[in-house]
Order: structure tokens, then sequence, then C-alpha cells
């Protein structure tokens, strides 16, 4: 482990943790229901390579305090870790749920040399997100999908579902185009979550991807900003394939150094 700290922001306790090195800054944000130990190989790397990686634990995970969850006071936690540690303009990493956090982050930090989304998706939640299929099948694959999700929530902690509904407000592909630094999209084998669900969903699953891919193509046609790749892994890239995802991240911010994409 590295220096560990706990910071008071708002009377929610926030834990952090350097993990040394002496080069470009990195922070890390998990996914929903992680901790920053999700962390731990990939920032080893990320020191070998002369990077000074710092990992925290969002609020309501880890060893971080419960509290209520919006996307505004998340934000305001990763400023206070930013300014506790020094970090000077960081990259910022997210995995999932903290994905979605780097995204929202790049929409407000022009200074930041790469914010990176790994497989922050979201949950299908409106009819039009089901690519291909025709008006009446798309309402009952949305109304199916989502009856699921529903179900699957039952007996989580409301701390829990009140981020989900976070997640399902957020309009993530309007947070892409306001991306105002580098942004990089990250997408796994969505196809490695088909086995979460029913076989008679499994193909409202494969339409709602192909939605997810089909509006991502279009942001990155009208966005300079942001670039979009795929890795040959599941949801959980950091955690499949660090050495990948070392290599995909010290290529890129070569490539989007002076704050935009080149090559």
């Amino acid at each position: 482990m590295g220096a560990i700290r706990k910071l008071v922001i708002s009377d929610v306790p926030v834990v952090a943790e350097d993990h040394g090195g002496h080069g470009r800054d990195v922070l890390l944000l998990h996914g929903g229901g992680r901790t920053r130990r999700d962390w731990d190989v990939f920032a080893e790397l990320l020191v070998d390579r002369g990077f000074r990686p710092v990992s925290m634990d969002l609020r309501g995970h880890g060893e971080s305090g419960a509290a209520p969850w919006s996307w505004r006071e998340v934000l305001v936690d990763v400023a206070a870790v930013v300014e506790e540690f020094g970090l000077r303009r960081p990259v910022i990493v997210g995995h999932s749920l903290g994905g979605m956090v780097a995204t929202l982050w790049a929409g407000e930090h022009p200074e930041c040399p790469l914010a990176v989304n790994l497989d922050g998706h979201g949950n299908p939640t409106r009819p039009g997100q089901f690519h291909g299929l025709d008006e009446v099948s798309a309402a009952r694959a949305c109304q199916e999908m989502t009856s699921f999700l529903g179900e699957m929530g039952q007996g989580l902690p409301e701390s829990f579902l009140q981020i989900m509904r976070e997640i399902d407000a957020l309009d993530l592909f309007a947070a892409y185009r306001a991306a105002r630094c580098p942004l990089l999209v990250v997408s796994g084998d969505a196809m490695a979550f088909a086995g979460v669900f029913p076989e008679p969903l499994v193909p409202a699953w494969k339409a709602y991807c192909a939605w997810v891919e089909h509006e991502l193509e279009a942001v990155v046609r009208e966005t300079s900003s942001v670039r979009a790749v795929s890795l040959p892994t599941g949801h959980d890239p950091h955690r499949e394939d660090p050495e990948g995802l070392a290599r995909l991240l010290v290529g890129d911010l070569a490539r989007c150094d002076g704050g935009s994409w080149s090559g």
C-alpha cells in the first residue's frame, strides 16, 4: 500500500491513496460497488512507466463514508482529492461508474490532458435505445429489460439504488459532446454481460449494445475531443488486461499532447 489519507469533504470522509512515483499525475476512479483496491495492479504498472497514480474510494464505497450521491457532489470530492495530493493537471481514469465521473470531469476541465471512461455505458431506459428494432419491438424490449433490471435491484441498499437512478438520468452522450479536453472512451466486449440476462432478453441486450456503438460512432464523427476504442476484454479492462490498458494510456497521452487528438 502507498500513502493513505482521509479527507473530510462537507462532513463526508473520503479516503485516497498515493501509490508513489514522480511522473505525470493520474487519478484512478473505481466502478460502482467496487473500491480503490481494483487499481492496485494497474497503479503499479503506471509507477513503472513513470507516472504518479492516486486512487480514491468514491463516497459510499470502500473506506469512504456513506453519503447521498449526486454527480455534482462526487465531482467536488474528486476536486478535493486533486487539491489534497497536489495533483497537477491529472489524467483522470475511471471504470464504469468512475468512467462516467471522468466524462463529466472532462466537461469542466479543459486543462485536463486526458480523461478516460473504461466501459461506463449505463443501462437501457428508453425504447429509442434498441438499435434495429421496430417501434413495437423496441417498446417491448425496453419494458422487459427495465422490469428485469428492477427485479435485480430488489434487496439492494437504497444508497446503491440512488446511484443507479443518477446513472439512468444521465445523458452520457450529451456529456461526451460537452467534453472540453481529450476524452478516450474504452469499450470491452459488451456481450460478456449477456449471461446476466435470461435467454429471451439477450436479443434486446444485443440491440442496446448496437445502439451504444452507433451513438458513440456519431459522437466521434461530430466531436473532435472524443476518441473511442475497443479492447478484447469484458467489463473490467484494468483488471483483465492491465498491461494492454497501460500501453493504450501511454500511447494515447502521446497522441493527445497539447490538448487535441492527432494521428
